[in-house]
């Protein structure tokens, strides 16, 4: 999934009416006494000063105030009077929306014997309102998962740290993260996991497998694994670890030794873009006259780290345009700056390459750094912006499209590669970590583009 780590949250401005309230003073009383009605001009009387003592000038001046804001605060009552009133017609019609879920809830109120839980209910019904409301990459996080994501993404995972691939066999360890509960354990790649906590796990999906082997930090869990045929038992200390999302290594072809990068998402700028930027520089000290960069079966993240991968590689200019449906610029257009990588280079890519990885490999492709190889990406070219309800829950909803420097917009038509190449038949299904180069033929036609 593609979602910006930007704060693009707008609050809607309350509309106050302002009155202006007018007081009319009085006409003064000027009275002075009754006159004799005479023919003769009546004879003037002087007039006494008014004299106001300071009790009386006092008294005057605390009702004055309280006139002030009595007017004052029934200037606010109108104010927010109407306010309220719309807010109170907007809640009633919402209302109206759920009127059954309303009622079947105020059943279960008065006539369930037992207890509901009503938070859980409430994540429910927010991701059921996400599924059907018919934006395919929203999405909602209950309080404790976001917590979790973003303890991932600041680089403290909690679990063993590994990746594995589930086989008729059993659950095959692909990966093991360096300085991670797993290696601390021992735990090798190539262990095929077949019990954990005693319980066979061998017919279960992944999906099923994976709750069980991760837990609570300081927790242990008992994994019962084949090494080479032999059946042994190693226990793992659940704890934190950093999360590996760039796997890097060397080929060698032709005689020259090339960089391979497995970008497997984008998960943030702390953990993904450092890491990346790590592997580029290590691997072209390192003698590499090459890049290959494999953006296969990777579904996006963020888009923080993936604009600051993509300014390591290409030259100073734009990176991607934000703009809303009609092609108004939304937000501020990223821009690199004049730093380059200038080697070869090709991006690998397949059906299940989607949003901040097709931006990746359009971006580079705009400022001809790189050969797209492999077949159509999955066309992803929306992203979703996040915000925070008062649960602490968090929801992404769609919000923008992101469009390449240069080239269109991608969206519902994907990235056609530059060299269309598709696994055989018999390797179309198999997880890229069971994949062996010689049976790669995508992997195959990079190195020999790489070297034209």
């Amino acid at each position: 999934m593609f979602n910006s780590d930007e704060d693009m949250r707008r609050s809607d401005a309350e509309n106050k009416n302002e009155n202006d309230v007018t007081k009319k003073n009085p006409e003064p009383d000027v009275r002075e006494g009754d006159s004799p009605v005479a023919q003769a001009k009546p004879e003037k009387t002087k007039k006494k000063p008014r004299t106001v003592t300071v009790g009386k000038a006092v008294l005057i001046a605390v009702l004055s105030v309280v006139i002030a804001v009595t007017v004052s605060v029934q200037a606010s009552f109108v104010m927010l009077g109407n306010y309220y009133k719309k807010e109170v017609t907007k809640a009633y019609g919402k209302a109206a929306m759920y009127e059954n879920l309303i009622e079947v809830a105020d059943i279960f109120d008065s006539e369930y014997i037992y207890k509901v839980d009503k938070l859980g209910i409430s994540d429910d019904l927010a991701r059921a309102y996400v599924a059907l409301s018919g934006d395919r990459f929203a999405s909602y996080h209950s309080a404790e998962e976001w917590k979790n994501e973003m303890a991932a993404a600041s680089g403290n995972s909690v679990g063993i740290g590994v990746y594995v691939v589930a086989l008729d066999d059993g659950v095959h360890v692909m990966h093991v993260m360096k300085d991670g509960p797993a290696e601390k354990a021992d735990l090798k790649k190539g262990d095929i996991i077949i019990r954990v906590d005693g319980e066979d796990i061998v017919k279960l999906n992944i999906s099923e497998v994976v709750p069980r082997i991760s837990g609570k930090a300081g927790t242990v869990v008992k994994l019962t694994v084949l090494r080479d045929g032999v059946e042994m038992t190693v226990s793992v200390t659940r704890g934190t670890y950093e999360a590996e999302t760039v796997l890097a290594s060397t080929i060698s072809a032709g005689g020259k030794k090339y960089g391979y990068i497995r970008i497997t998402e984008f998960l943030s700028t702390e953990l993904t873009a450092k890491h990346f930027i790590s592997a580029v520089d290590g691997l072209l000290n390192s003698g590499c006259e090459g890049l290959i960069f494999d953006v296969r079966d990777n579904g996006g993240g963020s888009l923080d780290a993936v604009v600051k991968m993509i300014d390591y590689i290409v030259p100073e200019g734009p990176i991607v345009h934000l703009t809303d449906l009609e092609g108004n610029k939304k937000f501020a257009t990223p821009v690199s700056d004049k730093h380059e990588i200038n080697c070869p280079m090709v991006v690998l890519v397949n059906g299940n390459t989607a949003s901040a990885a097709e931006l990746f490999t359009s971006a580079l492709k705009d400022y001809n750094k790189v050969t797209i190889v492999g077949t159509n990406t999955f066309g992803k070219g929306c992203g979703q912006s996040g915000f925070t309800l008062s649960s602490g829950a968090v929801l992404y909803v769609t919000t923008f499209l992101y469009s390449p420097p240069t080239s269109l917009n991608y969206d519902k038509k994907g990235i056609a590669p530059d060299v269309e190449v598709n696994l055989p038949d018999e390797y179309k299904n198999t997880n890229l970590f069971l994949l062996e180069p010689e049976n790669d033929a995508q992997l195959l036609r990079a190195l020999e583009e790489i070297q034209k």
